[in-house]
């Protein structure tokens, strides 16, 4: 009797005593990401803590601003960020050159509301002209270092109508420009495919041929990263099979 109460007794406490180990050795993974993956690895990371109990914690902002943070000292585990920002963070030793992995990648364009005329994209003259046709748009602020809205400012110049198109110009960050489209504050937005495809009422119209870019995120351990093996983890679970449906879902291509 004696033997059988001990054996219950065991398997019993056999959880409390796990859970509790679990709860010792969880890791706080720190990420410094880009807004540009910010739906994914939102929903990624509450995914990968449900199945290992470590605890992620973000900090967002726009590509330049996350790589001045980085540049500035700021310790964290884990990057998320436009290849050619990490790029850049490997050169100077931030970022470890040997644990970097694209984890998704999309295109840039405009946002138009549903139904309204769409930009001319058959040929660089007729892009301009719609453009300098258009009340207002809105870019992500380039001095952010926000990918989308650099290229963008680079369309213009190569269009040779940065200046007249200046005081059609709404800069935004941190958010989804088409949201401005969609209340009727502006023609149209620029952005990501998958930021201008996530707001209700919009259509995505691609850039002409001749001005298209895709971007593509990458996923990079800190130099000085304190959860090295927990990194690593989470690294390559926001990269493996298992992120592809959210990738996805998010108008967004894996790898």
């Amino acid at each position: 009797m004696r033997r059988t109460l001990g054996v219950v007794l065991a398997i019993t406490l056999l959880p409390i005593v796990f859970g509790a180990g679990t709860a010792a050795t969880a890791a706080e993974i720190k990420v410094l990401s880009a807004n540009g993956v910010k739906a994914i690895m939102i929903d990624l990371a509450n995914k990968y803590e449900r199945s290992t109990g470590d605890k992620v914690t973000f900090s967002f902002g726009e590509a330049g601003e996350i790589k001045t943070q980085i540049q500035d000292g700021e310790s964290f585990d884990v990057s998320t960020l436009p290849l050619t920002v990490s790029e850049d963070l490997v050169k100077q030793n931030k970022v470890v050159a040997s644990s970097t992995v694209n984890i998704a990648r999309s295109s840039f364009g405009m946002g138009v509301r549903a139904g309204a005329p769409k930009p001319d994209i058959d040929s660089a003259d007729g892009f301009r002209r719609s453009l300098l046709a258009a009340k207002a748009i809105v870019m992500t602020d380039p001095a952010t270092g926000g990918v989308s809205g650099i290229h963008f400012a680079s369309v213009l110049q190569r269009l040779g109508i940065a200046d007249e198109i200046k005081p059609k110009l709404r800069l935004n960050k941190g958010g989804y420009n088409s949201e401005f489209v969609a209340r009727g504050e502006a023609d149209i937005a620029i952005q990501a495919e998958h930021e201008i495809r996530c707001v209700p009422g919009i259509d995505f119209v691609q850039f002409p041929v001749e001005f298209q870019r895709r971007v593509i995120f990458t996923a990079g351990l800190g130099a000085s990263a304190k959860e090295i093996e927990a990194s690593r983890t989470f690294i390559q679970f926001i990269s493996g099979p298992a992120a592809a449906p959210v990738i996805k879902a998010k108008c967004m291509e894996p790898g």
